[in-house]
């Protein structure tokens, strides 16, 4: 059971707490988040990146114009399975909530450092 996360050496499924699954470029990237032990300042995460797989769809019959689409690997989409079966994705609406909230306020904390900084810059050039 769970060959796949094994496989890539996650063990500790006891400890998963969630997992995340995002996007960059032909990559997808998961981030699987374990409970924190006992006198650990931080909780524990692994990541794996994994490369999309592409193919070719048509868009125009008419032409036989093709493109290249790209779509999450069937690996990556078993990983995908398995975490879902061990976390039971069953968040509550409320959790669900929190966890925008606070995507919301990192993403203010990260844009207004990032801001500062090109402030700091706009003034060094003086």
């Amino acid at each position: 059971m769970y060959e796949t996360l094994r496989e890539l050496g996650v063990t500790d499924l006891d400890r998963i707490e969630k997992y995340t699954l995002r996007q960059e470029g032909d990559e997808d990237i998961l981030k699987i988040y374990f409970k924190r032990k006992k006198g650990d300042l931080f909780a524990h995460s692994m990541k794996f990146r994994h490369g999309r797989s592409k193919k070719m769809v048509q868009v125009d019959s008419g032409t036989h114009k093709y493109k290249e689409v790209s779509e999450i690997s069937p690996t990556m989409l078993k990983l995908t399975q398995e975490l879902d079966q061990v976390v039971r994705h069953e968040e509550s609406v409320s959790d669900f909530k929190k966890r925008i909230i606070n995507d919301i306020d990192h993403l203010e904390a990260v844009m207004k450092r990032k801001l500062d900084q090109l402030r700091s810059d706009i003034e060094n050039l003086d």
